[in-house]
C-alpha cells in the first residue's frame, strides 16, 4: 500500500508538471537542415540545433518551413542532462505565410513594380516633349501674320531650327523605344514571379510550423537537438545508361537518380541519401498474344497489348550531357562519375552521396549518379514480323535487387541510339534488354493464300464458310558473322464450338508451341551463317458460320 501511494504521488507530480507546461515560455531555436533521405514520393529530413537552457522545464521550437509535414513522423533526440517529456509537430496560424522563398519573391516583385512606375513617368515626360516639338512643326504650317512674314528667319537660321527639331525628335523616339523595351522586360519578370508565387501558394498554409520539444533540464547547460520528419514534395526516379561495346562483350550500366525537390525548404550543404524502399513500376515492349477467334459478343473488349520494352524516340539533351561515355571511348585521364556509398537495409538499398549537396526548393530537376558497373549478357536477335518488320538485338541479363523500373538510354560504342523502358524484375529473373533495331537482319512475312470456299469435300453444309490461310516468313542474315535469332508468330485459337481451326501445318517445327504461356503463340530459334536464309511456312484452315464472321479474323 505504501509503495502504491508513493507511485500515485510521483505520477501526480509528473502529470502536473506536464499539464503545466503550456505556461512555459516557448523559445524558438535556430536550426538548420543537415541531411535528407529521399524516397520515391517523399523525404525524411534531419534538422539540428543547439540551445542554452536553464534548469527546469523548457519548450523549444525548431521552426520548419516545409509545405506539408507528416505530423506522426516527427521525432527528436536531446543530448544533455534531463528528460524529454514530449515531441510533437505544431502549427501556429499567422496572417502571412512565413516561407522565406515567398517573402523574397514578393520583395522582388514590389521592387520591379516600383521600377515600372518610374519608367511610366519617364515615358510621360518623353511624350510631353514630343508633343511640344510637334506643336512647333504644326505652328510653322499655318498662315503667318504680315509682321511675322517681314521678320521671317534667314536660311541659316531656318536650317539650325530644322536640325534642332530633327535631332531632338529622333532622340525622343529612341528614348521612348528604350523605355518601352525596359517596361516589357519588367512585365515579363513580374509575370514569371506571379506564376511561381501561385505555384508556391497552392501548397502553403499560413502558419508558423515547427518541431516542439518539451525538455526538463537538470541544470543550466548547452544542449543539442536532432529532429527528423517526413515531408511531401520531394521524390526521385531511377534512369539508366547502358553502353554496349562494338565487340558485344561486357556492357557498362550506370544508374542515375533524377531528383525533384519542392518541399518549401532549401537544402543547403546537406548529407544526401537515396533509398529504393518504394520500388517504381516500369514499362515494357509488346510481345505477341494468342490469336483468338470468336463469334461477335456484346461488350467485346479488345485485348490489351502487354509490353516488355518500348523503343523510345529523340533523347532528352539535358540528360544526355550528364551521361558518361563507354569504357572503350574513355581517354586517358578522363574523370569518372562519383559513386554513392551503397548500404543494404532489410527492405531496400540506400545510396549515400560522398559529398554535401545543395538542393533548392524549386521547379527543377537534379540528376546524380548512384553506381556504375559492368554487366554480362547473352545476345540474341528477336523478331515478331506479324507486328513489326524489324529485327531487334536483345541482351538477356539476370536482374539483381538494385534494378528498379525506369528509363534506359542505350549507347553503342559511346553513340546514343535511343531509349527503352526497363521493366522491374525480381532478383534472379532473366530480362531482355532491347538494344535497338539491326537493319542487317531482314525479316519478311507474306500471305501466300487466303481463299474462301462455301463447301469442303461435300461434307460441310453450304452455310458454313471454309477459309484457307497460308503465309511464309523469310529471315536472312546479311551480316558478316553468324547470328542467333528468335522468331515469334501465332496461329488462330478458337474460343467457341461455332469456329473450328483445322489442318494446321508448320514447317519447320517451332521450338516452343506455347511461348510465354500464350496459347497458339509459336517460337522458332535459328543460328544463321552469313548470307543464309531461313523460311518458315504456316498453313491453317478456319471454319465458321456464314452469318457470323469471327472476331479477330
Amino acid at each position: 500500500m505504501r509503495c502504491s501511494a508513493c507511485t500515485t504521488v510521483l505520477l501526480s507530480i509528473l502529470f502536473c508538471a506536464i499539464a503545466g507546461t503550456p505556461s512555459c515560455a516557448e523559445e524558438t531555436v535556430s536550426s538548420r537542415i543537415t541531411g535528407a533521405t529521399l524516397f520515391t514520393n517523399q523525404a525524411l529530413v534531419k534538422r539540428e540545433a543547439t540551445a542554452e537552457v536553464d534548469k527546469g522545464v523548457v519548450e523549444l521550437l525548431l521552426e520548419v518551413e516545409a509545405f506539408r509535414v507528416e505530423a506522426d513522423s516527427v521525432t527528436a533526440k536531446v543530448f544533455g542532462e534531463g528528460e524529454v517529456y514530449s515531441v510533437q509537430y505544431k502549427e501556429i496560424y499567422l496572417e502571412e505565410a512565413p516561407q522565406e522563398n515567398i517573402r523574397v519573391l514578393e520583395e522582388k516583385k514590389e521592387e520591379l513594380q516600383n521600377q515600372r512606375v518610374l519608367l511610366q513617368a519617364d515615358l510621360e515626360i518623353v511624350g510631353k516633349k514630343a508633343e511640344f516639338l510637334d506643336s512647333l512643326i504644326q505652328f510653322s504650317r499655318v498662315q503667318l501674320p504680315k509682321d511675322v512674314q517681314t521678320a521671317f528667319p534667314q536660311t541659316e537660321e531656318l536650317e539650325k531650327t530644322l536640325f534642332f527639331l530633327d535631332k531632338n525628335m529622333k532622340e525622343l523616339a529612341q528614348k521612348k523605344h528604350e523605355l518601352m523595351l525596359q517596361t516589357r522586360e519588367i512585365d515579363e519578370e513580374i509575370e514569371l514571379i506571379n506564376k511561381e508565387l501561385t505555384s508556391l501558394r497552392q501548397t502553403v498554409s499560413h502558419a508558423k510550423k515547427g518541431v516542439s520539444v518539451l525538455f526538463n533540464s537538470q541544470k543550466p547547460q548547452t544542449i543539442s537537438i536532432e529532429a527528423s520528419y517526413l515531408v511531401s514534395g520531394a521524390s526521385w526516379q531511377p534512369f539508366y545508361k547502358v553502353d554496349v561495346p562494338l565487340d558485344l562483350k561486357e556492357m557498362n550500366l550506370t544508374m542515375f537518380a533524377k531528383i525533384y525537390q519542392k518541399t518549401g525548404e532549401d537544402w543547403d550543404d546537406i548529407g544526401l541519401s537515396i533509398s529504393n524502399v518504394v520500388p517504381l513500376k516500369g514499362a515494357a515492349i509488346p510481345y505477341l498474344s494468342s490469336w483468338i477467334l470468336d463469334v461477335p459478343r456484346p461488350l467485346m473488349r479488345k485485348p490489351e497489348a502487354k509490353c516488355l520494352f518500348a523503343l523510345g524516340g529523340a533523347r532528352d539533351g539535358a540528360v544526355e550531357e550528364q551521361l558518361p561515355r563507354s569504357k572503350a571511348d574513355k581517354e586517358e585521364g578522363e574523370a569518372n562519375f562519383i559513386q554513392a556509398d551503397r548500404k543494404e537495409l532489410p527492405l531496400s538499398f540506400e545510396y549515400t552521396m560522398p559529398h554535401a549537396f545543395q538542393l533548392e526548393s524549386r521547379d527543377k530537376e537534379t540528376v546524380l549518379p548512384l553506381f556504375s558497373r559492368g554487366i554480362s549478357g547473352n545476345y540474341v536477335y528477336y523478331a515478331v514480323p506479324r507486328i513489326n518488320p524489324y529485327c531487334f538485338l536483345l541482351s538477356r541479363v539476370t536482374a539483381d535487387k538494385e534494378l528498379l523500373g525506369g528509363l534506359l538510354n542505350v549507347y553503342f560504342g559511346g553513340r546514343y541510339i535511343g531509349k527503352v523502358y526497363l521493366q522491374e524484375k525480381k532478383a534472379g529473373d532473366e530480362f531482355r534488354l532491347n538494344l535497338g533495331v539491326d537493319r542487317d537482319i531482314k525479316v519478311k512475312r507474306e500471305t501466300i493464300k487466303d481463299q474462301v470456299n462455301e463447301t469442303f469435300f461435300g461434307k460441310i453444309q453450304r452455310q458454313t464458310v471454309v477459309r484457307d490461310f497460308a503465309y511464309k516468313i523469310t529471315v536472312e542474315n546479311l551480316k558478316s558473322k553468324p547470328i542467333t535469332i528468335q522468331v515469334v508468330d501465332n496461329v488462330p485459337v478458337s474460343r467457341t464450338d461455332k469456329i473450328e481451326v483445322k489442318n494446321v501445318t508448320i514447317t519447320p517445327k517451332p521450338k516452343e508451341e506455347r511461348y510465354q504461356d500464350q496459347e497458339g503463340v509459336l517460337l522458332w530459334e535459328f543460328t544463321l551463317a552469313p548470307g543464309q536464309q531461313q523460311v518458315i511456312d504456316v498453313a491453317v484452315t478456319v471454319l465458321y458460320p456464314q452469318d457470323e464472321k469471327p472476331v479477330g479474323l
